[in-house]
C-alpha cells in the first residue's frame, strides 16, 4: 500500500453562501481522508466566512485557515492561496476548489492515488486534472466538459487554456514551483490563476496527467465567474474578447509574468517564450509567420487559423 499523501484544498470565496454548504459537505463524504482546508475570502457580505467559521467548529482539524483574500478577483486570491500553503504545508499537495462545484466522492482519492504512484512523495513535480460533468443550477447533469485532440502544451498554454483549475491537484514540488511565480504572477496581473498554471506547469516542463472520468461536478448558474459555453456561444465570445483587446492584454500580462520566471523554465520553454515576446513586437505577418515555428497553437486546426488571422489582424 502506498503511503498517504497530505492534500491542502484551496478555495477561493467570495459571496458563494448559496452553494458552498453541497461543495463543503462533498469534501466531508470523500473516501480520501488525509486533507484539510485553507479558505481566502474576497470579502464577502452574504455570511460566507461564516458558513467556513461554522464547518470548522462542526469538524475540528478539517480547516488550515480562513483568510482574507486580496480581493483583487478570484486569480489573485488562488494564487495567494499557492504562495501562503507552500510555506505552511511544502510537503501536501495542493487542490484548487471552486466554491460552487460537488465533488463526487472518489476525486481526491484518484489524484492521490496517481500522484504517489508517480513519485510525488518523492518529490516528483506532477499535476493531476479531471474531465468534469457539466450540470444546472440544481446539480442535474447537462454534459461533460470538453476533451481535447492535441497534448498538454507550452507552445498551447501560452495562447489557451485547457487546463481545469477546478479539477487540478498539484503535487508538493508542482505546488513549490508555482508558488515561486506567484510574486511576479500577481505584480503582472495576471488574471487567470488556471491558465497561469498551465503555462508554469508545461514551461517547466512538469508532466500533466488528465483523468477522463469525471470527478467534479461543475455547476453553471447565473454568477459563474467564467463557466462553460457551447461551441457557437463559445466562439462569439472568444471574437469579442479579441476584439476589445482583452485577450491580447492576458496575454501581455503572462508573457511579463512568465519573463520575471524564465529561471524556472526550460530552455526549450525559454526559446519559445522569447521567440514569443520578440514576434509580437514585430506584428502582422512576421508575427503569424513565427506562431507554427515556435509551436504556438491551439488545439483544433480551426483554431490555428484563427490565432493566424488574429496575428495578422493586430489583435495578437
Amino acid at each position: 500500500m502506498l503511503p498517504s499523501l497530505p492534500i491542502r484544498v484551496l478555495m477561493a470565496t467570495c459571496n458563494g453562501a448559496q452553494y458552498l454548504p453541497e461543495q463543503l459537505q462533498s469534501f466531508l463524504d470523500q473516501t480520501y481522508r488525509n486533507w484539510d482546508l485553507m479558505v481566502g475570502d474576497d470579502g464577502s457580505s452574504d455570511g460566507t466566512p461564516d458558513l467556513v467559521t461554522e464547518f470548522s467548529r462542526a469538524h475540528p482539524g478539517r480547516l488550515a485557515g480562513l483568510v482574507s483574500g486580496p480581493q483583487k478577483g478570484a486569480g489573485a486570491n488562488f494564487l495567494s492561496l499557492v504562495a501562503l500553503a507552500a510555506r505552511e504545508a511544502p510537503g501536501a499537495a495542493l487542490a484548487f476548489s471552486d466554491q460552487d462545484d460537488v465533488w463526487l466522492p472518489d476525486k481526491l482519492s484518484r489524484a492521490a492515488e496517481w500522484l504517489a504512484a508517480e513519485g510525488a512523495l518523492e518529490g516528483m513535480p506532477l499535476a493531476w486534472s479531471c474531465s468534469t460533468i457539466l450540470t444546472d443550477a440544481c446539480l442535474r447533469p447537462v454534459g461533460e466538459s470538453r476533451r481535447f485532440a492535441r497534448p498538454y502544451s507550452f507552445g498551447n498554454a501560452l495562447v489557451q487554456n485547457i487546463l481545469a483549475g477546478n479539477t487540478t491537484v498539484l503535487s508538493p514540488a508542482a505546488a513549490k514551483t508555482l508558488a515561486q511565480t506567484v510574486p511576479a504572477a500577481l505584480d503582472a496581473g495576471v488574471l487567470y490563476h488556471d491558465w497561469w498554471t498551465y503555462q508554469v506547469l508545461t514551461g517547466a516542463g512538469i508532466r500533466i496527467h488528465h483523468e477522463l472520468e469525471p470527478q467534479v461536478l461543475y455547476r453553471q448558474h447565473g454568477r459563474n465567474l467564467l463557466g462553460y459555453n457551447g461551441p457557437v456561444r463559445g466562439r462569439l465570445m472568444r471574437l469579442s474578447m479579441v476584439l476589445q483587446r482583452e485577450y491580447a492584454g492576458w496575454i501581455s500580462d503572462n508573457l511579463k509574468a512568465l519573463s520575471a520566471n524564465e529561471g524556472l523554465l526550460t530552455p526549450q520553454a525559454r526559446r519559445v517564450l522569447r521567440g514569443f515576446v520578440h514576434a509580437r513586437k514585430q506584428g502582422g505577418v512576421k508575427l503569424a509567420a513565427c506562431l507554427p515555428k515556435l509551436g504556438l497553437c491551439r488545439q483544433t486546426a480551426q483554431g490555428d487559423r484563427m490565432l493566424r488571422l488574429v496575428a495578422l489582424s493586430g489583435f495578437l
